[in-house]
């Protein structure tokens, strides 16, 4: 079963297993480190999402960084095993919420809550980020939500009135850009 480390933090250098599973598409350790190098002065106590949990590497990355509450949303029934069991051998499951269903039914269904820090690592190709992300920013950013958005390295930016790209960073294929929202 392959794996993945935890690059920093109290649960640093940790391994996560991973489904082998083709739909999965963890965020390269080179950029999580500069991710999460940029969000380490600022992330303490915050309430994340990662709306396309996968592996599950960017939340329990943001939990090893000092984020008090994360959560987890996975539709593949293997994928989101794998990710409870890795939370479970990690000692994290009180500070995550696990959901198995699509992102677009977490965003339609669930009210009421505001996030500080918001994970988006979609499927490439399929255009999540245009569909979902008025509606994301709308219903649970605030004034400062930093929000990364990692898309294939030959995607154009993205934007949206409220958001201020902040940083970028690339590695092969993939390109991850921090904003921060601005209402």
């Amino acid at each position: 079963m392959p794996s993945i480390r935890i690059i920093s933090g109290k649960i640093g250098g940790r391994n996560l297993k991973t489904a082998d599973n083709k739909n999965l598409r963890p965020t390269p350790a080179k950029m999580r480190e500069q991710l999460f190098s940029w969000l380490r002065p600022v992330i303490d106590e915050y309430v994340c999402l990662d709306l396309f949990a996968g592996s599950g590497a960017l939340g329990i990355e943001a939990i090893s960084n000092g984020a008090e509450k994360v959560v987890l949303v996975e539709q593949n029934q293997e994928i989101y095993s794998c990710l409870k069991n890795n939370c479970a051998e990690l000692n994290v499951l009180e500070q995550v919420d696990l959901y198995r269903q699509s992102a677009e039914n977490y965003v339609r269904r669930t009210k009421d809550i505001e996030f500080d820090l918001i994970f988006l690592d979609p499927p490439y190709e399929k255009d999540y980020i245009n569909k979902l992300l008025p509606q994301i920013i709308e219903k649970f950013a605030k004034n400062g939500t930093y929000i990364f958005i990692e898309t294939n390295s030959y995607e154009e930016e993205v934007y949206h009135e409220f958001m201020e790209l902040l940083k970028e960073a690339s590695s092969g294929d993939s390109t991850g850009r921090l904003y921060q929202i601005n209402k």
